[in-house]
């Protein structure tokens, strides 16, 4: 016999005011070297608390960083910018998931039983900031350590790290949650008349799929400002626990 249910939700929040005539708070800090004064989400009058802002990434031409610019914007050239000002940042989405999904089953065959939970967020982002610090050339330079991924980049080994909409990664993922699996038999006469015993095994956090390339998009992180939501800066991965247990009714 196979039994489930299923979790669906959706959150939305808005901005209304921020008091007076202030129109934004920038917030979520940037970490690492040469980041001072740099933020990565702003609260915005009509935008979620979460919205990440900032330069969007165009890609790399001969060492470069590139960004979209505004024609107006110093050192833009043909909507092209190496070094992006205040003008040229737009929103590069929210940390908040479109929505959330949770399927949670239990089966039994005979005296043999299990239960599962899958739980997954879509839609959404997370700023990779351990990314940004580790993952740049420049590094080596400077004898720190640096990613291997950094390898493959094309930045020239003098490009510093720059926050922007490339370090912005989607958040989508779906977990394994938990799996429980358990076998009842009873108890020998002698022992107690009619009594039975479970024996089970259990896991947790077995399996997880996403595109993120940190090691956990599920960050809320309020890591460097006021209401800063989905910065991942060295957050240690959730563990896979596993647990072996008995019960006994006597």
């Amino acid at each position: 016999m196979v039994a489930g249910g299923l979790v669906f939700t959706a959150e939305r929040n808005k901005v209304q005011s921020l008091g007076g005539d202030r129109k934004f708070i920038n917030s979520g800090d940037v970490s690492g070297q040469g980041q001072s004064n740099q933020y990565s989400e702003r609260i915005m009058l009509g935008q979620p608390i979460g919205t990440f802002f900032g330069p969007k990434f165009l890609g790399v031409e001969n060492g470069q960083q590139i960004f979209s610019c505004v024609a107006t914007s110093a050192g833009c050239t043909g909507g092209k910018t190496t070094n992006p000002t205040e003008d040229d940042k737009v929103i590069l989405g929210t940390a908040n998931p479109s929505f959330t999904l949770g399927v949670r089953n239990n089966a039994t065959w005979g005296k043999l039983d299990a239960s599962w939970l899958w739980r997954g967020e879509f839609g959404g982002k997370v700023f990779n900031n351990t990314a940004l610090v580790y993952q740049s050339k420049a590094n080596a330079k400077q004898g720190r350590n640096f990613l291997a991924a950094a390898l493959d980049m094309p930045d020239d080994i003098s490009e510093p790290a720059k926050f922007s909409s490339r370090w912005v990664e989607d958040r989508t993922f779906v977990r394994l949650q938990n799996l429980t699996v358990g076998y009842t038999f009873s108890l020998p006469a002698r022992v107690t008349s009619g009594k039975a015993a479970r024996v089970y095994v259990a896991g947790d956090n077995l399996f997880l799929a996403t595109h993120y390339t940190g090691y956990d998009p599920e960050t809320f992180s309020s890591h460097g400002g006021i209401a800063t939501r989905g910065v991942d800066y060295l957050t240690y991965p959730r563990a896979r626990t596993f647990t072996l247990g008995a019960r006994l009714e006597f």
